[in-house]
């Protein structure tokens, strides 16, 4: 791959591959029912919203969380919530940023996946690490 190529890769906004409308939870949501969704749409994390009406992110849950709470704390309370187990504030990034700078931010961070906002902290899309290898896959082969 030429290093013009992998400087154009590296300048393409997140928002040519972001998953848009993504999938997201609520935080009052119950553990057990979030865990299936993961399973069934073979997901690995979900963003939190304060409600289905205006998605504002408050926060991120994985099944990385449900594994260690259910682990560490022996956890198998049917009334357990997102917000028991969530990440709040998550990273976030807006979709004009590049994938070089988002990569940096994961790098730095150990983070897999992040929430895509609007100025007005509105979940708006989803970037996974996935999602930009298989960019760059697609680059290559050109």
């Amino acid at each position: 791959m030429g290093e013009d190529r992998l400087q154009q890769f590296g300048k393409i906004k997140i928002s040519e591959i972001m998953v848009k409308d993504p999938l997201f939870i609520t935080p009052d949501e119950k553990i057990s029912v979030t865990e299936l969704l993961m399973l069934r749409k073979k997901i690995g994390g979900l963003p939190v919203v304060k409600d289905q009406k205006n998605q504002q992110l408050i926060g991120i849950i994985t099944q990385r969380d449900i594994r260690l709470a259910k682990f560490a704390m022996n956890l198998e309370s049917p009334n357990t919530t997102v917000k028991d187990l969530m990440t709040s504030e998550p990273f976030v990034i807006k979709k004009d940023e590049t994938i070089q700078e988002v990569l940096v931010l994961m790098f730095e961070k150990d983070i897999q996946r992040l929430p895509v906002v609007n100025d007005n902290h509105k979940l708006i899309g989803l970037i996974v690490q996935s999602q930009i290898l298989k960019k760059l896959f697609d680059v290559m082969k050109k």
